[in-house]
């Protein structure tokens, strides 16, 4: 309301106006702050969209989101009511009185752009939340990719321990310097599964 009443300042044909067109006046600056509003909304999205892609752990992107949300549901509750008295305003029988005069029938669809903005950032919302539910599946796929690896590294040493575990009698078991052999083999074959897996792209 104060940047209406600073855009009047130095206006010499205030007087012209009747009382529909004043208050055809403040209602479309009322909803340009709404406009105004929606546009910090989006900023704040656009933020949101940042820190879903960067993923950080300790960071509330769906709280975040969950706010947000709340705010677009408190604006488009605020707006959807005025539909009604806005197109009653419109209606032809507000010419009866010529004193007042008709308000500008275009307010109507003013407030329609309003919510259909609203509207809008709320879709944009929802892409936010794909971004971040994208983002958390793919870093449980890491979480499981290097689990599955780690697992195939040491299963090679579980086997080779589990049968030189065994209990009967072989020359093999006899000789002590095997212990270092069964070690080598171990780490060879770690190194192995990791040289694939690497050749294959999976680290």
């Amino acid at each position: 309301m104060h940047r209406y009443i600073d855009g009047l300042d130095g206006e010499t044909r205030l007087g012209a106006l009747n009382a529909a067109d004043l208050m055809s006046a403040l209602v479309d600056e009322v909803l340009i702050g709404y406009f105004q509003l929606v546009e910090m909304i989006e900023r704040d999205i656009d933020d949101l969209d940042q820190r879903a892609l960067h993923g950080r752990p300790k960071d509330d992107v769906l709280g975040a989101l969950v706010s947000v949300r709340r705010r677009i549901g408190l604006v488009r509750r605020t707006l959807v009511p005025h539909r009604e008295a806005l197109a009653a305003l419109a209606r032809p029988e507000m010419q009866a009185d010529e004193t007042v005069g008709q308000p500008w029938p275009g307010l109507v669809d003013r407030l329609e752009g309003t919510i259909a903005a609203v509207d809008s950032v709320r879709d944009s919302l929802l892409g936010t939340y794909d971004i971040y539910m994208g983002r958390v599946s793919q870093r449980a796929n890491d979480v499981m990719k290097t689990l599955t690896l780690l697992s195939g590294v040491l299963l090679p040493a579980v086997v080779l321990a589990g049968i030189m575990g065994m209990n009967f009698q072989m020359p093999f078991f006899q000789d002590t310097t095997n212990f270092w052999v069964i070690v080598g083999a171990m780490a060879v074959m770690a190194a192995g599964i990791l040289a694939v897996a690497r050749w294959r792209d999976w680290i």
